[in-house]
C-alpha cells in the first residue's frame, strides 16, 4: 500500500494570530537601530518618513501571504569623512554580538560595504553605504512576517 503525500491548507482561517509576537519584537528591533546609531554621536540621522511601518509582506500569486505583515524602519546615518566602510562594519558587528545579533545569512551579500545582521528572534538589520554618498550608512531594519488576522490591528504597530 503506497500513501500518498497530504497537502496542508495555508487557509487564514488556520493559521495562528502572531500580533503578541509582533508586539515583543518590535521593541527589540528599535533599540537595535538605537544602539546602532548611538555608536555615532556626532553625525546627523535621518529617519524614513514611515517609521515603525507595517508592511505587507510580499504577496505571492497563491496568496499564501495574505494577512502577513511585517515591521520596518529605515535610518541614514550621514558620518564625517575618512572611515573605513569594512573597519566600521565590523565595529558594528562586534558592538552589537553582545545583544545577540549575528551576520546573517541571507540573500544580502556581507562585504566591505555592506553587513546583515540577525537575531534568533526574526529581526534582521542591513547595513550599506552607497556608492554615490560614500559616508552615509542606510540601517534598514525588519521583523519576519507574522500573521496578523484582523488587518485593523495594524494601525497599532504605526
Amino acid at each position: 500500500m503506497v500513501l500518498a503525500p497530504t497537502l496542508v491548507s495555508c487557509a487564514p482561517g488556520q493559521r495562528a494570530d502572531q500580533s503578541e509576537t509582533l508586539s515583543e519584537v518590535k521593541p527589540m528591533i528599535r533599540s537595535a537601530v538605537d544602539d546602532i546609531e548611538a555608536m555615532f554621536p556626532e553625525a546627523s540621522v535621518r529617519a524614513s518618513d514611515n517609521l515603525d511601518e507595517l508592511s505587507s509582506c510580499a504577496r505571492p500569486k497563491d496568496d499564501s501571504h495574505d494577512g502577513e505583515w511585517r515591521l520596518s524602519e529605515m535610518r541614514w546615518i550621514d558620518l564625517s569623512g575618512g572611515r573605513n566602510q569594512a573597519q566600521l562594519l565590523d565595529d558594528i558587528k562586534n558592538h552589537m554580538a553582545a545583544e545577540g545579533w549575528a551576520p546573517g545569512d541571507n540573500h544580502f551579500t556581507n562585504g566591505v560595504d555592506q553587513l546583515e545582521l540577525a537575531h534568533t528572534d526574526l529581526g534582521y538589520i542591513f547595513l550599506s553605504f552607497d556608492e554615490w554618498k560614500p559616508n552615509a550608512l542606510t540601517v534598514n531594519a525588519m521583523s519576519d512576517c507574522y500573521y496578523l488576522p484582523d488587518h485593523e490591528y495594524a494601525s497599532d504597530f504605526q
